[in-house]
């Protein structure tokens, strides 16, 4: 390619990226929005990579009067299109991993949308190229926030600025994909992720955000604040104690707990759970004699032993000398 002019080398780039395996035409699977991510982050990359480059050799100062600045030279471009659509352009991939034939894909992408892709580059460099590219020209991807055909408004986002209220995952939000309906995190639910879930409370709520809290340990049915208090009923293994809530039941106190031989009862909340005693292991429902554990202890007791005389050893610090 050594003395080809500028505009017949940008081809063979695109060319080489389509050696990778191209896909079928419109063979993107169900997420092209994702594709259309990857192509920015790496032409980004591109643009990062050579920010501080300049016309190569010759009269710089010649060149950039006749062919412009080099921000926007053809010359750049070409540079910055060798980092598209590859992977090693960027330092973490790990948001890409749920697309396939990544690399490939996404040149098929450049191929489609080249003279897009170079209308950006020389017209438009100061707008987010994602908003440009991926949502207004590609109308591959919507705002955060939007899903569907129609980049359609997430539930919640009216009301709190934030999809599902910020305590769930609107499907298809930021693609031109999904239901819009909210999956809301653990803890919270309704159809804008905007009530507690059973067994939590609300720790605050105001007309655009509202925290969820788990209830205690202690209760059975809800609750309606923090605490052992606060519970609707009190879980098994737990009584209520006027003015103290839910107390946990001391189950070792009943000594036909943990009956069998070499067993000791150990309370713990809501429960208990029958141990072993020291220098026994659990087999089955049985507590045997640990033997490793016991050649251990005796290993021990004999170095110990060993160690006996050092009291007369004139390093000790206890050892005296009578003059």
């Amino acid at each position: 390619m050594i003395g080809l002019p500028l505009e017949a080398r940008l081809p063979f780039i695109i060319s080489s990226l389509l050696l990778l395996t191209t896909p079928a035409i419109n063979a993107y699977g169900s997420d092209k929005c994702g594709y259309c991510h990857f192509l920015v982050a790496t032409f980004e990359a591109g643009l990062r990579r050579t920010a501080r480059h300049h016309f190569a050799g010759g009269d710089t100062a010649w060149e950039e009067r006749k062919l412009g600045k080099y921000a926007t030279s053809e010359t750049r471009f070409i540079e910055t299109m060798e980092d598209v659509c590859k992977k090693n352009a960027l330092k973490e991939t790990v948001q890409f991993s749920g697309l396939s034939d990544l690399e490939s894909k996404c040149a098929f992408l450049v191929e489609e949308h080249e003279e897009t892709i170079e209308e950006y580059y020389y017209k438009h460099q100061s707008s987010n190229m994602t908003t440009w590219l991926c949502e207004s020209r590609l109308k591959l991807c919507c705002p955060a926030g939007q899903y569907g055909k129609e980049c359609s408004k997430c539930p919640g986002l009216e009301q709190s600025g934030l999809a599902c209220y910020g305590h769930g995952k609107c499907d298809g939000d930021g693609s031109r994909q999904g239901s819009g309906k909210c999956k809301c995190d653990i803890g919270y639910s309704g159809n804008m992720c905007r009530q507690c879930a059973p067994d939590y409370f609300e720790k605050t709520k105001t007309s655009n955000t509202v925290e969820c809290e788990k209830c205690s340990e202690a209760c059975a049915g809800g609750c309606t604040g923090a605490g052992a208090n606060n519970c609707v009923r009190c879980r098994s293994g737990w009584s209520n104690s006027t003015g103290e809530g839910c107390l946990d039941i001391n189950e070792c106190e009943d000594e036909g707990k943990c009956s069998k031989a070499n067993e000791k009862c150990v309370n713990t909340p809501g429960s208990f759970e029958c141990q072993c005693v020291e220098g026994y292991k659990r087999e089955g429902s049985e507590c045997v004699l640990d033997v490793e554990a016991q050649k251990s202890s005796d290993n021990e007791e004999v170095d110990d032993e060993d160690g006996s005389d050092d009291d007369d050893d004139e390093d000790s610090p206890s050892f005296k000398t009578e003059l």
